[in-house]
This record gives C-alpha cells, structure tokens and sequence, in this order.
C-alpha cells in the first residue's frame, strides 16, 4: 500500500510539472504554426503546407533571413513573392505579390524579418487551413542564402516568467522516469494501471517536447 502511495505522490507530481513545460516549449518553439524555407534567390514552385488553427486570434504574415555574410548586408529585395493563405475547408483569405513596392526586405546581418500582412483567424481545429508560396521572381543577391515564409500566432511575450519552461525540464523527467520505474516495481505485484498511465504520461512529454 505504501508503495502504491508513493506512485500516486509521484505520479501526481511529475504530470504537474510535464504539462506546463511541455506547453511552454511547444509555445516557444512554435509547433504548429507555418514556417515555409524559400531561397528569394531563385524562381521556385509553389509550396503548400497544411495546419490547424488551435487557437483563434490574429497571425502575423512575414519573410525572415538568415545572413552571416557582411558584404551582403542592406541589400534590397528586388523580387517578389506570391502567397496565398486558404481559409479551413476552402475559400481564400489572401493571395498576393510581395515585392519592393509592398514590402522592403533587407539583408541582415545574423537575423532579419519583415511584416507582410496581419491576418484573422477562427479556431478550425478539424479542417486544416493552408499557406502556400512561390518565388515568382528572383533575386540574385539573395542567392544561397536562407529565408522563410512564416504565419505566427501574435502573442504575449511571456518574459522572465518563461524561463520557468526550462527549470522545470529536468525535475519533470526525473519524476516522470521514477513514477514508471516504480510502476514496474508495483506491476510484479500485480498492479498494472499504474504502468499504463506512467507509460502514457512520459510518452506523452516526450513526443510533446521532442517531435514539433
């Protein structure tokens, strides 16, 4: 009885602790939201990705770059872009043409990204909406050089309060891993939900915390 206890304790504290750093990571690192490579530097195809509106709320539309070469920096995006932004279960929101007179695009040194288009969302979280884009003309400047095409979820900056996400990442682990171990130990005595819902719960933080 003693045993089955301190399981529960356990237990109990390790589902605690998961659930708010397996939230806060998929948070800062964005699961499911669109975040589309293009390389501006060369005429492309369009390119679709799929993804559910979990939360209602308005998404910011922007290009970023990535540029480590300082002989590049402040360049000006002469191309244009073409993005399309399909509503859950059909119909368009936007379909439009990026270019130097909508949007100025410069090249960073380290990190760059600029605004295109605010836009309102509904929650879908059955039908899937879809942010499709092209490089409908090229920019030879921005050649081999990384950009993405990216529809994120305006939030608030959670701050210092966020550091708390990383704190508690080990402590969740070693509760979570101890809870299964003493599962085991309660399933040699005939006990078998206790490893079930151990099982359950640490695959769940993981898949949660490592596949985004």
């Amino acid at each position: 009885m003693k045993l089955l206890i301190g399981w529960l304790l356990v237990f109990a504290l390790g589902v605690a602790i998961a659930t708010p750093v397996a939230l806060g990571v998929r948070r800062d690192t964005r699961a499911g939201e669109v975040t589309i490579p293009v390389s501006l530097g060369e005429v492309s195809t369009l390119q679709t990705q799929p993804f559910r509106v979990w939360t209602a709320g308005t998404y910011n539309l922007f290009i970023s770059t990535v540029n480590f070469d300082q002989s590049r920096v402040g360049a000006k995006f002469s191309g244009e872009v073409r993005v399309v932004v399909r509503r859950p279960g059909g119909g368009t929101l936007l379909d439009r043409q990026f270019g130097p007179a909508s949007f100025a695009h410069s090249m960073p040194y380290n990190y760059g990204d600029t605004k295109l288009a605010s836009i309102p969302l509904d929650a879908a979280r059955i039908r899937r909406a879809a942010v499709s884009v092209e490089v409908t003309r090229a920019d030879p400047s921005f050649n081999g050089v990384r950009s993405e095409v990216k529809l994120w979820r305006e939030r608030a900056d959670p701050g210092m309060g966020g550091m708390i996400t990383y704190v508690l990442i080990f402590p969740a682990i070693v509760f979570l891993l101890l809870a299964v171990f003493l599962a085991i130990v309660l399933l040699r005595r005939g006990r078998t939900v206790p490893l079930v819902l151990s099982a359950v719960a640490a695959s769940a933080f993981f898949l949660a915390v490592w596949f985004r």
